[in-house]
């Protein structure tokens, strides 16, 4: 029994980080604090919600993150891309009165535009990742700076301002927040891609073997753009979702994302170095940072000893994908 357990988890990589995330969840039951009527403050309705809403959004550029870190790249413009799609779609609806059709398509063409360039750029011209996406980062947050005149802009409701379907957003269906069901969707849709899918194969065979997969015919470049074009869609609508609910867009928001969604993926369980990887590990993995910042907020940890601790577990994450794969 126990050797097949091993087996299938040496066969699926979302079982490991999948373990991790139950073994976690009963930890921080276990430390909670209780509220006055002694009840499990950590297993609230409310506050399991709240944690699942606030993962959405890094969890929806963590899937893109994954495709990329997949074919053996990554992108550090992810976070300005966010900022950037929701100066665009607090401007569209406050500023330049278009619909919510078109402002939606706008927000999603500017993420697509700057992951094809980025995916364009490293293909091309074989420009290590890390340099093009950093260009990229810094061209996306000025742009967002430069629309917005560096201030945030807010979104009101009423006449010739936000039409109340935008606050869907903020709504909750079963005392889920919305955000979290467009998450999960797109976990769905991408678990399924790479599984499927022949492109999405192709993701995985660069990343383990790039001029291997160039020899066998597979059209490598116009895969690594794909990958790269879908993580800069999934920030742009991680970028609307963001301004929804907050209702705002702030070219300053976002710093710092792309850091999260490599961490989550890498705790995930997929590999920086590419081809090995899952969207189910991710989800896993985000759901993980989810449960630590909510643990540690609710014992009034300071920030600083949350990103120490984050930093920790990064690091031994990293540690047992060296220990596994040697």
């Amino acid at each position: 029994m126990l050797q097949r357990i091993i087996k299938y988890s040496s066969e699926h990589e979302w079982v490991k980080p999948g373990v991790v995330l139950i073994i976690l969840f009963l930890l921080c039951i276990i430390f909670s604090p209780t509220s006055s009527k002694g009840t499990y403050i950590f297993l609230k309705p409310e506050n399991l919600a709240n944690i699942m809403r606030q993962v959405s959004e890094i969890g929806i550029i963590s899937v893109g993150m994954t495709l990329v870190i997949l074919t053996g790249g990554i992108d550090l413009s992810v976070g300005s891309v966010l900022a950037l799609s929701s100066v665009l779609t607090a401007f569209g609806i406050m500023d330049w009165q278009l619909g919510m059709f078109a402002i939606l398509m706008l927000a999603l063409f500017s993420g697509g535009i700057t992951g094809w360039l980025n995916g364009f750029i490293v293909s091309k011209w074989k420009i290590q990742s890390f340099v093009v996406t950093l260009a990229l980062m810094t061209i996306a947050r000025g742009v967002a700076l430069r629309i917005s005149g560096m201030s945030s802009r807010n979104i009101g409701f009423g006449e010739g301002a936000a039409p109340e379907i935008f606050k869907v957003i903020n709504t909750t269906l079963f005392g889920i927040p919305f955000p979290v069901y467009i998450f999960l969707f797109i976990v769905f849709i991408f678990s399924v891609f790479l599984a499927k899918m022949r492109t999405g194969r192709y993701v995985r065979i660069i990343g383990s073997n790039m001029e291997a997969a160039r020899l066998a015919g597979i059209p490598v470049a116009g895969v690594q753009a794909f990958a790269f074009t879908c993580c800069g869609i999934l920030a742009a609508i991680a970028g609307v979702i963001h301004a929804g609910q907050l209702f705002q867009g702030n070219p300053n928001d976002g710093m710092g994302y792309e850091l999260d969604a490599i961490a989550a993926t890498v705790i995930g369980g997929t590999s920086l170095s590419g081809g090995k990887g899952t969207v189910l590990g991710t989800l896993a993995g985000v759901l993980i940072i989810g449960l630590l910042n909510n643990i540690f907020g609710l014992h009034g940890m300071q920030k600083d000893f949350q990103l120490i601790l984050k930093g920790v577990v990064i690091v031994v994450a990293v540690l047992l994908q060296k220990r596994n794969s040697s």
